[in-house]
Formats: structure tokens, C-alpha cells, sequence
């Protein structure tokens, strides 16, 4: 059952993250988008997840996060394809109706990992996504050796750390409880049909949504932006509402920044006027000095009247 994580311990993990990873985490900031002007997205969604256009999403994904070296994918159906089949180590029995991996992520040797995708029953192309953004965060946080030694706490870190990412958005989407129902009954006095659920991941959409949401202000990514990668109307409004605080800052700041240009330029000006001014009077006093100093050796000083002299004397 999925877990519904606390504002805390949500900041714990991403302050890990913060200070394990580098400062500049993925080679593009900000949210992943699908690439859907891009003939392998169009094959994936004709082709009804065909394993080579789920291979190239994913290397789309790595691109974005900054990984060039591909992962292999396999993608299988379940209880229709044998492969994959794992012992105890890692339990994976794809003929298992009432297995729980969706998803694996393992190492095969040096520098060699591989995602495996398993499609159960109901699932569509938006939980397909959520798994591989979910493994393959398994496999970025392998590059810079972070793992916790609990499975459990390491499973919840993976969750946290594809939002910190900027593709937790494919988590949200793809986590949301599948519901569906079977088994009609009509009795005398009552009929109805029983209705069957499945989740998917380790935490509760909501707790990605904060994990978003606290990402976008600690990675300073553009709210606007933030609000845009998610494809539900409600949750659109629920990011919008809960970024609205960090939106008024960004705006504070951006005024004060705006501001203070205006207020050094109005200052520059006070300045160049006082400095205008003092030239003025550097000129004019230049030009007292030569005038006093030309007439003192030129006139006559008895023919200069007394008013004058004395305002030579003051001059002087």
C-alpha cells in the first residue's frame, strides 16, 4: 500500500539529495516533457508500447538528466511473456498474478544496468511512464553511488528524488489508484458489482505532489512551469494554490531587484549632476585666477579704484 510521507521527512530526502548531489543535478533545469514532436513517441503511442520506442524514451530521459550511456529496457507482459523470470534475490515472477513488481532496475556487471518494465492487466501508457521514471531514477542515483541500506527507505528516496529530477510530474499521473469493477449481481432486494483496486509506487501521488512543489522552490524552478507539467486540471489548481506564496516571493524579488536598478540610476543621475556642477566651477575658478593673475601684472594699481581692490584682496 502506497505511503502517504509527512512534509518532514519529505525535506529530509530532499535535502540529501541537495547535498549529495551536484548543484546543478540534470543538464536541463526544470520539468521533462515527452518529446512528442519526435517520430519514436508517435511509434510508441501506435505500436501500443513497443519495447524500441520505450528504449529511446528512456534515453531521451537519460539525455535530460544528463546521461549519455543508454540502460537497456525490456518490456513484458505479464503472465503472457516467460522472461525475466527471477529467483528469491529478486523476485520476479511474471506468470505470478499477485506479483507487485511493475518495475526493476539491476546491474549486470561494470557499468551496465538494465530497467525492466512489466505491464499487468490494466495498466496504461501513463503508468508504463511512471515506472520508467521511477527505475530510471534508480539508475541515476547507481551513477553517483546514493542508496540507502533499507530497501524500503531507499524505495522512498528513488520516489522523492524523481521529483527533485523534474520528472516526478510521470509519477503523479501514473500512481493515481486504478479502479475498475467485475462481478455483477441482481438478488431480490439488492444488485450491484464489486469493485476491485490497484495502486502503483511506494508513495501516494499527493506525496509527489509536495515533493514537486518543495522541489520547485529549493531548485528555484519557474512556478508557472511547475503548474504546466501536470496534465490534471485539479492538480493544476493545487500546485498553483500552493506556490502561490513562492510566486509572491519570486515577484518581491524581481520588484526590489527592478527597484534598486532604478534607484541606482536615479542616484547616478544626482550624481552626474553634482559632478557637472563642480566642472563648472573648476572652469570658472580657473578662469578667476588667470583674469586676477593677468590684471595684477598689467594695470596700473593706482588706477584701480578701491572697490576693485578690495574684491581682488577677497579674490586673492
Amino acid at each position: 500500500m502506497p505511503i502517504n510521507l509527512s512534509k518532514k521527512t519529505i525535506k529530509e530526502n530532499l535535502q540529501f539529495l541537495k547535498s549529495h548531489l551536484p548543484s546543478k543535478p540534470t543538464a536541463v533545469n526544470g520539468f521533462y516533457k515527452l518529446p512528442k514532436e519526435y517520430e519514436f513517441y508517435k511509434n510508441l503511442i501506435d505500436s501500443n508500447l513497443s519495447q524500441n520506442a520505450l528504449q529511446k524514451i528512456s534515453d531521451h530521459m537519460g539525455y535530460f538528466l544528463g546521461i549519455l550511456k543508454s540502460v537497456r529496457v525490456t518490456f513484458i507482459e505479464e503472465i503472457t511473456d516467460p522472461r525475466w523470470t527471477v529467483s528469491s534475490g529478486g523476485v520476479v515472477y511474471t506468470g505470478n498474478n499477485n506479483s507487485n513488481v511493475s518495475g526493476l532496475y539491476r546491474v549486470m556487471g561494470f557499468d551496465h544496468g538494465e530497467i525492466l518494465l512489466i505491464k499487468k492487466n490494466k495498466y496504461q501508457l501513463k503508468h508504463i511512464l511512471a515506472i520508467l521514471a521511477h527505475e530510471y531514477t534508480h539508475h541515476y542515483l547507481y551513477q553517483y553511488n546514493i542508496r540507502k541500506n533499507n530497501v524500503d527507505e531507499n524505495e522512498i528516496l528513488t520516489e522523492i528524488a524523481a521529483a527533485y529530477l523534474g520528472i516526478g510530474q510521470f509519477l503523479v499521473n501514473g500512481y493515481k489508484p486504478i479502479v475498475w469493477m467485475s462481478d455483477c449481481y441482481n438478488y431480490i432486494f439488492v444488485s450491484g458489482h464489486t469493485t476491485h483496486t490497484m495502486t502503483v509506487g511506494y508513495v501516494t501521488p499527493e506525496t509527489i505532489k509536495k515533493a514537486i512543489i518543495l522541489s520547485t522552490k529549493l531548485r528555484k524552478w519557474n512556478p508557472k512551469e511547475a503548474v504546466n507539467s501536470f496534465s490534471s486540471i485539479l492538480d493544476k489548481m493545487i500546485v498553483f494554490l500552493k506556490l502561490w506564496p513562492y510566486r509572491s516571493e519570486i515577484k518581491r524579488i524581481k520588484h526590489e531587484k527592478e527597484q534598486g536598478i532604478i534607484d541606482n540610476r536615479i542616484k547616478k543621475g544626482k550624481i552626474d549632476i553634482i559632478k557637472n556642477g563642480l566642472n563648472s566651477v573648476e572652469e570658472k575658478y580657473k578662469k578667476i585666477l588667470s583674469d586676477f593673475d593677468k590684471y595684477s601684472k598689467t594695470l596700473n594699481v593706482s588706477l584701480i579704484p578701491a572697490e576693485d581692490g578690495k574684491k581682488f584682496v577677497e579674490l586673492a
